[in-house]
């Protein structure tokens, strides 16, 4: 599966230059995020109060669950025709994230299983859906900083403020930089994490 990375530039401003006699030193940063890459459906088991999470995972024997995609439990009213009172259950719930690719093969095999479920009459009911996105850890372990990209950005920031002042950039005389993942923001329920890069480059002047 393709991946796609949005690189944003951010713009410099004079705070990231500093000019001496003989150099000048420019801070160029850009700022990877992963967009998201796998569908996470939800997984509900609903059956009487007795009900373990050993049931819930034997009746979702074939799906890939385990107990690691465990999300919660909680108490739920099921309300049948209206001459019955209504009964409280057990909801078990688990999430089950796939890639984009899975998705409509993990639908139906969910689908299946669910009908399969029905069939038996054990008393445990299955449901599911779509919860939302997410970034797998191996699309965020997959972020790279360009330093060929931060260079061509520094030079030729360095360049405008060189030519400012009627002289040329020369030689790179130091190079230091540094990264920091944070989350960005989200799309939809998926929190974006974004790979920062910076780099602070010292350049030589010329024409003197």
């Amino acid at each position: 599966m393709h991946k796609r990375l949005l690189f944003l530039l951010f713009p410099f401003t004079l705070a990231f230059a500093q000019v001496t006699p003989n150099s000048v030193t420019v801070t160029a940063s850009r700022s990877n995020t992963a967009q998201p890459d796998q569908v996470v459906f939800y997984v509900r088991v609903d059956g009487p109060l007795t009900t373990t999470q050993s049931d819930a995972l034997s009746a979702l024997q074939g799906s890939g669950i385990t107990q690691a995609n465990f999300s919660s439990v909680t108490t739920v009213q099921q309300y049948g025709p209206p001459t019955q009172q209504a009964t409280t259950q057990l909801e078990w719930t688990f999430t089950l994230p796939v890639a984009f690719t899975d998705m409509k093969t993990t639908a139906g095999l969910l689908s299946a299983l669910q009908k399969n479920n029905a069939q038996k009459k054990n008393g445990l009911t299955i449901s599911f859906g779509v919860q939302g996105t997410q970034v797998s850890a191996q699309a965020q372990q997959s972020q790279t900083c360009s330093m060929s990209d931060l260079m061509s950005d520094a030079r030729t920031q360095a360049q405008k403020i060189a030519s400012a002042a009627g002289k040329g950039v020369g030689d790179v005389l130091a190079v230091s930089g540094s990264t920091s993942t944070t989350t960005s923001g989200t799309l939809g329920s998926s929190p974006l994490s974004a790979l920062g890069c910076t780099l602070t480059v010292k350049f030589q002047l010329t024409g003197f």
